[in-house]
């Protein structure tokens, strides 16, 4: 059932309007009520118990990823009778799309740039083991500053590989094993839909004979030869035969005076290194003049820069123009294009590539104490329960930054070291009499400390070059379930276990002792 104008979702996001529809779902614009911004929510109708975990680990996947040319993913959640949802950050701008519906042709320039652009997210994407699958001009936005964005992917990880006709690869079409190279198929489509204004056929057609693929060169004698060949190798009906990376596929685009490298005779492996950001896109001389001759007179919203653009191209459709007078109107609508961007991005320069966020390694280690340390990968997470004890509500979303924890309680043995280095203050017996004198008694070394204060145990941790976690920290690292990217009732799963805690059972000598169980020790163990 499609969401409404107006509609409030999950008590926070108020439905704008509708983006995008697609057969699993839809995509809309909303106004987050409590942040107090626009967002983007993804909606998929399936809301099957298997699908709602695929759902969650995939949110969680993307929400660790950090790119300034992708959204961010800022909530992710399911209701039972509509569906699951992911909210990203809203990216403003206009789409490839939309300049294509309202003008046609764009010129080459401006378009090889915006393609190289977004180059760059899907490289960081493959980088980190993350796919797209639904890239089209339709999910390529440039902003009002003149950047360009990679948007609404395709959730690869729910298993169903999601496209649109003409822009998926045979192997994601027939929902086969996909990769880095699925994506470089998409590029070549988008690429050859721009240059021609015609999507290329499908591509199982293709591959079953029932249809072919018209060079776009063949479609638009104005497309450059080696433009048209590079979307012919993108497209290519196998993967190996495409660009190995994203990276090849935007140098090529900027091969003018040689021909792209043919595809290779057998396939390739994946190359392990690291992928720079492409060259920056060059403008011909004729244009870069028009651009230094043009009068910026302060185009401040997109809007307007899309009005002029088509002010200037549906000039020519009112006569028939000789072939000097073509050339012309295209170097104008060029000019217009970058000349609108440059005057909404008064200094404007190649894209750098981006700096990411060092990632810590997760390989757990073990300090100077002997204490061993493991790798918690931060990201989204749900806090607290909508059922527990006050403080414990309401649930809601918080998002952590990757770190790393002891992976068990400070050991008395460990804590001995710091009170013999003359930081720590030795453990005082405080009101309780029921728990034997562990510290000290080297039989004991490896039971927990107890009887310190939180004073003493940040000492403590401030004299191991650490510190306490946070209660958001403590509540992942306990129960935190990475597999299925939902919190734990105990760290083990949802069921008690008496033998795995610290629990007053058959050998506890208190009147609220559980004689059901008995680990077979007296007290702690």
């Amino acid at each position: 059932m499609p969401l409404y104008p107006g509609e409030l979702l999950n008590k926070r996001y108020r439905i704008i309007h509708l983006l995008a529809e697609g057969q699993y779902g839809n995509v809309y614009r909303a106004r987050d009520v409590v942040d107090n911004r626009d967002v983007a929510v993804k909606e998929y109708h399936d809301s099957s118990v298997e699908m709602q975990k695929r759902f969650r680990q995939e949110a969680r996947r993307l929400s660790e990823l950090s790119h300034p040319q992708l959204p961010e993913v800022l909530d992710h959640f399911a209701i039972e009778s509509s569906g699951q949802y992911l909210v990203s950050s809203f990216v403003d701008g206009v789409d490839l799309q939309t300049l294509l519906n309202q003008y046609g042709r764009l010129p080459h320039d401006p378009l090889i740039e915006w393609l190289q652009a977004a180059c760059q997210p899907l490289t960081y994407l493959h980088q980190k083991g993350q796919l797209h699958l639904n890239i089209k001009p339709a999910n390529i936005r440039l902003t009002p500053n003149g950047d360009v964005f990679l948007v609404d992917s395709g959730l690869p990880g729910l298993g169903v590989h999601l496209h649109d006709t003409g822009y998926g690869s045979p192997e994601q079409q027939a929902q086969l094993d996909v990769s880095p190279a699925s994506d470089i198929y998409s590029l070549g489509a988008t690429l050859y839909t721009l240059l021609t204004n015609q999507i290329p056929p499908n591509a199982l057609s293709r591959e079953s004979g029932l249809a072919d693929l018209t060079p776009a060169r063949e479609i638009n004698t104005d497309v450059p030869p080696y433009l048209s060949l590079v979307a012919n190798r993108a497209l290519s009906l196998r993967p190996d035969a495409r660009y190995e990376t994203a990276e090849s596929f935007a140098n090529a685009l900027t091969r003018p005076n040689s021909q792209p490298t043919p595809p290779p005779a057998e396939p390739r492996r994946s190359p392990g290194r690291t992928l720079g950001s492409p060259p920056p896109p060059r403008l011909s001389p004729r244009t870069r003049r028009q651009i230094e001759q043009r009068t910026i007179v302060g185009l401040a919203v997109l809007l307007v820069f899309v009005l002029l653009i088509g002010a200037i191209f549906t000039v020519p459709s009112l006569w028939q123009p000789d072939e000097a007078e073509q050339a012309e109107a295209t170097v104008t609508l060029e000019s217009a294009i970058v000349a609108a961007l440059t005057s909404i991005a008064p200094t404007p320069s190649p894209l750098p590539a981006p700096t990411l966020p060092p990632t810590p390694s997760p390989e757990p280690f073990i300090t100077d104490t002997g204490a061993r340390m493991i790798f918690m990968p931060g990201g989204l997470f749900r806090m607290g329960t909508d059922e527990g004890e006050v403080d414990e509500r309401p649930s809601h979303l918080v998002r952590m930054a990757p770190f790393f924890i002891d992976e068990t309680e400070v050991t008395n043995g460990q804590y001995a070291q710091c009170v013999a280095a003359g930081v720590c203050d030795a453990p005082q017996r405080s009101s309780a009499t029921y728990h034997p004198a562990y510290y000290g008694d080297p039989a004991y070394d490896d039971y927990p400390v107890i009887f310190v204060s939180w004073y003493d145990a940040d000492t403590f941790c401030d004299w191991r070059g650490g510190r306490l976690p946070s209660e958001a920290e403590w509540e992942m690292a306990a129960g935190f379930d990475p597999t299925q990217s939902i919190i734990l009732r105990y760290p083990w799963g949802d069921a008690f276990d008496g033998l795995k805690v610290n629990y007053c059972d058959a050998g506890c000598t208190r009147e609220v002792r559980d004689s059901s169980v008995d680990d077979g020790h007296q007290d702690t163990a």
